[in-house]
């Protein structure tokens, strides 16, 4: 297994953290101060869970939604 690590507290991902696969990667456009660059992003289960928590409109979508 290829060692990974959380962007945001660093921690080293253990097999279930690879697993969930919270990952976004993708280029940053105009109106980011990181316009012209590449967003790869990868986030440990608890990070990405306060992530969701952190959102005033929830990203999470259940069943029908």
């Amino acid at each position: 297994m290829t060692r990974r690590f959380c962007n945001m507290c660093g921690r080293e991902m253990d097999w279930a953290d690879q697993a969930a696969e919270f990952s976004i990667h993708t280029y940053l456009g105009y109106g980011t101060k990181y316009d012209g660059g590449q967003l790869e992003l990868d986030l440990c289960c608890n990070c990405m869970e306060n992530l969701i928590e952190e959102c005033e409109i929830t990203p999470v979508l259940w069943g029908d939604e």
